[in-house]
């Protein structure tokens, strides 16, 4: 029966730790983050917000046009640091990526592609962003960057 109890508290107490994890490194995602580079020639910049209770809002501007606004869902897998989400109208995103945060930066790495690295620096959106951006949808033209 003690090994029973034994088992049983070594498996909550794994069960609590792993949860502590999680919340640990959605508090760490959670804020404001900016990108901004010239990939090819063509100029992006990119906010993006993430949410502790798993909302994503992002504001993507690529050349000379306006910021487009998209938003939806992510998931964290806190053990494998494996970061995906959808757009609400349920379109996956173009890529998961394995992800680390250190101090005030967010790398992104794309699984499905090796070498496709961001890197973004906490920063919040500029009101101006926010008020002048258009609504993507999937069904427009426009590359996703998430």
């Amino acid at each position: 029966m003690k090994k029973i109890i034994l088992i049983l508290a070594v498996a909550l107490f794994s069960a609590v730790s792993c949860q502590k994890d999680s919340v640990r490194i959605l508090e760490q995602i959670a804020g404001e983050w900016h990108y901004s580079a010239v990939e090819n020639g063509v100029s992006e910049d990119v906010y993006v917000s993430f949410t502790e209770d798993g909302l994503f809002e992002m504001y993507q501007k690529i050349g000379e046009g306006p910021y487009w606004y998209s938003a939806g869902e992510y998931a964290l897998d806190a053990e494998s640091m494996v970061l995906s989400g959808v757009y609400t109208d349920r379109y996956p995103w173009k890529y998961t990526y394995k992800v680390s945060v250190s101090d005030n930066t967010l790398t992104m790495s794309a699984l499905e592609q090796e070498g496709y690295t961001v890197t973004y620096s906490r920063e919040s959106i500029p009101a101006s962003v926010r008020q002048m951006s258009l609504p993507l949808t999937k069904s427009e033209q426009v590359e996703l960057f998430l």
